[in-house]
């Protein structure tokens, strides 16, 4: 239940459609890491650590949202573009989701692009593309969240013996540099989505000259 609220805050977009703002993301999120924390377990406390040292570079994508949000504002008009976000947000769940609830996604996205193309007329497709490629652009929460329930999930389900600080930081090289296979993040890895700079070899290369480098230096 603590990783299910641990996604939902970092989405961009509320299960309700309403855009998070920083302020409420950063309240959110505190209160989560905190009801997290109140396990009481040495892994689980270790991990948060690193976590609550970069609450800050988990809401840059809120704060990138707000100001696209107002620069869209100049261009479309306010309803209209509370649909688009609405259906670009389903449209984004819909490549994590599976079955029953990647249809879910899709029939919502549908309706309110319906519902901004009575709106727009002529101009829907050429703003529904502006929509959507501007909020594609910003740096997906959504690879931040993976990154941190990825992080707890083994520590949440299975409070039996321990985990090794050498272990989560394998874990977090591993989530931050391998490509994603599928979506609309085919071939790109969280670390390049979040530094804007391509990685020069696969995760597992790159995990062996770290190593060497270490051993060597």
């Amino acid at each position: 239940m603590r990783l299910h609220l641990l996604r939902e805050t970092l989405q961009l977009c509320s299960s309700q459609g309403k855009r998070r703002t920083v302020e409420g993301v950063r309240a959110e999120l505190t209160s989560l890491l905190d009801m997290i924390e109140e396990i009481d377990w040495t892994a689980i406390i270790k991990t948060l650590q690193p976590i609550k040292a970069h609450i800050d570079d988990m809401l840059v994508p809120f704060a990138q949202c707000a100001v696209m949000y107002a620069q869209l504002l100049e261009v479309v008009p306010a309803h209209a573009l509370d649909f688009l976000v609405l259906a670009w947000h389903h449209d984004h769940c819909s490549y994590q989701s599976r079955a029953k609830q990647k249809c879910y996604h899709q029939s919502e996205r549908e309706a309110w692009l319906a519902c901004a193309e009575g709106l727009l007329d002529k101009e829907f497709a050429r703003l529904k593309t502006l929509v959507f490629e501007k909020l594609d652009s910003i740096i997906r929460a959504s690879s931040l969240v993976e990154m941190v329930t990825a992080l707890l999930r083994p520590s949440l389900h299975s409070c039996k013996g321990q985990i090794s600080q050498e272990a989560l930081n394998l874990m977090m090289f591993y989530h931050n540099h391998r490509r994603y296979k599928s979506g609309k993040r085919k071939g790109k890895a969280p670390i390049e989505l979040l530094t804007g700079e391509a990685l020069e070899a696969d995760w597992v290369e790159l995990l062996t000259l770290q190593r060497h480098l270490h051993l060597t230096g």
